[in-house]
């Protein structure tokens, strides 16, 4: 059962790890942040509390309705990525600025959490490497915030995970969209685009050698046990940790030719198992403050029976979204809509996360 997650990492070796546990939750308690920002207790028994029915309120109608500005931030993203896919191909000359000044809109706007938000309720195409591009940027501008990162930080980041992946575009298509094991050669051939992103970047100038120093390191592990160097924790840049560790949370939760896609929640469960030792603590509690385990348009059931999506999260209770219930706990859709939040009182909780196929 396990073999299409080896070949998920193939060429990332995690070790076999111990789930991280930075603080307990006593049952019955809502889960909180500590004063030091450590990461929420995340094991499958003890989740958010869910308050009262009612109907939907201001916060819902934004989170539901996506505003126009967000999706037009999305395709305008969208069109830069996929520019600098044809540039790269083309063998053409890259230019970061017109990515900084989107960049520079986006962190203006606080439009980082409602474009990250946006990316992951849209249907990705695996075959697109300029999707990957977006989500992976927009997750790791999650994650910068989620360290304090100031304006000229969350540039630098964004570009950073915006343009990482360029080497991509000198393997070719039929290696990338095999949809069988692929051989040792053509594994040997994808592990060696860090080499390829670096080389393409440090074309920029002397301004952007920091860019393909990033590049090539962010398949590198803290531990010793990533490639192309075997660099260790000391050795890597922390740009290029919060990279990789975005790059195989979306890699994970998006379709891929020899699997489906997994759910956000199990994404994170694994992650917490499996990569204790693949990326600094700090990185690590910065992404589980910052990527909720019940994102937008997650499916969950309650403890009532009842199934819902999940429609708004809380930067303040990242485990405690608020949910519009699809189904009773009869498996009848509700005559009127009805909304559940989280913040309230401990009635309701979810117990598992649903794959919304099973719903159609």
């Amino acid at each position: 059962m396990w073999t299409w997650w080896r070949r998920l990492f193939e060429m990332v070796r995690f070790s076999d790890i111990k789930e991280i546990r930075d603080k307990t939750i006593p049952k019955g308690t809502a889960p909180q942040r500590d004063s030091e920002g450590s990461p929420l207790r995340t094991n499958q028994t003890v989740f958010s509390h869910l308050s009262r029915k009612e109907s939907l309120g201001p916060e819902e109608v934004v989170a539901e309705s996506v505003p126009s500005d967000v999706a037009a931030r999305y395709e305008k993203l969208m069109r830069l990525a996929k520019d600098i896919g044809e540039k790269v191909t083309n063998d053409e000359e890259i230019a970061p600025s017109a990515i900084l000044a989107e960049l520079h809109a986006v962190i203006d706007l606080d439009l980082i959490q409602p474009l990250f938000e946006y990316a992951m309720s849209e249907s990705a195409n695996w075959r697109e490497l300029p999707v990957h591009s977006v989500e992976v940027t927009l997750a790791a501008l999650m994650v910068g915030n989620g360290l304090g990162y100031d304006t000229k930080k969350l540039l630098e980041l964004g570009l950073a995970a915006f343009l990482e992946n360029v080497g991509m575009y000198r393997i070719p298509g039929g290696i990338l969209q095999k949809q069988t094991k692929l051989d040792d050669d053509e594994v040997e051939r994808i592990r060696e685009h860090p080499e390829a992103s670096a080389r393409i970047l440090s074309r920029l100038g002397e301004r952007y050698q920091w860019l393909a120093e990033v590049a090539l390191q962010v398949h590198e592990r803290a531990d010793g046990s990533g490639y192309p160097k075997g660099l260790k924790a000391p050795e890597i840049h922390e740009m290029a940790s919060i990279i990789g560790l975005v790059d195989t949370y979306v890699a994970l939760i998006r379709k891929r030719p020899y699997r489906e896609r997994i759910l956000q929640p199990e994404a994170i469960r694994f992650i917490l198992k499996e990569a204790k030792v693949q990326f600094p603590t700090k990185i690590l509690k910065a992404f589980l403050n910052s990527i909720s385990l019940f994102p937008f348009n997650t499916y969950v059931k309650l403890n009532n029976k009842s199934v819902g999506r999940v429609i708004a999260t809380d930067k303040n209770y990242p485990l405690r979204p608020t949910v519009e219930v699809l189904y009773d706990g009869l498996g009848n859709k509700p005559e009127r809509r009805e909304i559940i939040r989280l913040s309230d009182n401990p009635l309701l909780y979810i117990v598992e996360t649903v794959d919304e196929r099973e719903l159609k």
